[in-house]
């Protein structure tokens, strides 16, 4: 059964594909069996995936399922690198300029760190309230990059700077909040004076812009944003128009469907939850998760259900940790014997060492 006949048109089209299952050749059977016969359908359409590296992924999972078949493939566009040329109106690239034509371009990092540095050693005082080095105008640099990055990802504003230690507070944080303050006060100009924009605001403006061209002229052919969590605002706005659309449909990856509400309600609250973006998400659209449909896996292979479940009650949120205590009656021995076959246990000192034995395994 394709997604397209799966789907209703009085809720939005989201699916799920397990996280017992590989995903992208879970989307890629899925797709190309709704394509069918017709050696141009899968051309036709346009899939939005979070990174280029997805991109890739997806592209080598076409090509194993055709087994050496030529195969003309979707529109690949990655959500966190898009540009002006991959902006798409109603199923056709914008071409008369527009917008795209007059959008900055973004500042390069290297480019960035050494502006940030030169105001911080122009204003010759840290964070400390002491002349910094040039190495240490640098680091800060960095750090200062990262701060703007997240406050333009989560569309949040630095007006309010002055507002987040009252006078009282150590003297410490208040020379924290006035160093603070070039960001607000001097960055600005510098980045109109360079004619650039950061690259969160700059991505940010994209996916507006493009939600916006789908909402005004949606497009012919399918779109689908696939194995986004909607964790970034301006992704999660896009996703929602793409779920409304007459030939749009949005894949999530792993949704946890068998949570308890009061599981799932910390899950909402809890921003470091790996499926705290797709409650909020879930919610913006005004969908229960029971109406979210299983993506058709047409023959993929997955890991024991089970397995999936004992993974998501390691996750539980902190308020909900009590439940532990009865997982052993909640899941059948058996199931809970077949699911942990072949899982080890590697305890390393800490994040770096965890990711060199995960890429070497």
């Amino acid at each position: 059964m394709s997604a397209r006949r799966v789907r209703r048109r009085d809720i939005p089209a989201v699916f799920t594909i397990p996280p017992g299952a590989p995903f992208v050749d879970a989307l890629a059977a899925g797709l190309m069996a709704e394509a069918g016969g017709d050696p141009l359908a899968l051309a036709r359409m346009t899939v939005l995936l979070p990174t280029r590296r997805g991109c890739r992924a997806l592209h080598e999972a076409f090509l194993r399922r055709a087994e050496g078949r030529p195969l003309l493939l979707p529109r690949m566009r990655p959500l966190g690198d898009l540009d002006p040329d991959d902006l798409m109106g109603g199923g056709e690239e914008v071409a008369d300029g527009g917008f795209a034509a007059e959008l900055p371009p973004a500042m390069p990092p290297l480019r960035r760190q050494l502006r940030l540095a030169r105001e911080i050693l122009d204003a010759a005082v840290g964070p400390d309230g002491t002349p910094p080095t040039a190495e240490q105008a640098a680091r800060l640099a960095a750090e200062l990059a990262r701060l703007l990055d997240q406050v333009q990802t989560e569309q949040l504003s630095l007006d309010g700077l002055e507002r987040l230690v009252p006078e009282d507070y150590a003297a410490h944080w208040q020379r924290t909040i006035d160093f603070l303050a070039l960001l607000r006060e001097r960055w600005p100009a510098l980045l109109q004076e360079e004619g650039c924009l950061d690259p969160a605001e700059r991505r940010n403006r994209l996916l507006a812009a493009q939600a916006e061209a789908w909402r005004r002229n949606p497009p012919k052919d399918p779109v689908i944003v696939a194995g986004s969590t909607g964790s970034i605002p301006a992704t999660a706005e896009l996703m929602a128009v793409v779920a409304w659309l007459p030939t749009g449909w949005v894949v999530l990856p792993g949704l946890d469907r068998d949570a308890e509400e009061a599981e799932w309600r910390a899950i909402r609250d809890d921003p470091v939850h790996p499926q705290h973006g797709m409650a909020v998400l879930l919610e913006r659209l005004g969908l229960d998760r029971a109406a979210v449909a299983d993506w058709p896996l047409h023959g993929v292979t997955q890991t024991p259900p089970t397995r999936a479940r004992i993974v998501a009650e390691a996750m539980r949120p902190a308020p909900t940790t009590e439940s532990w205590r009865e997982i052993r009656g909640r899941i059948d021995p058996e199931r809970w014997r077949l699911a942990l076959r072949g899982v080890r246990r590697i305890d390393c000192p800490g994040p770096q060492e965890e990711a060199g034995v995960i890429a070497l395994l």
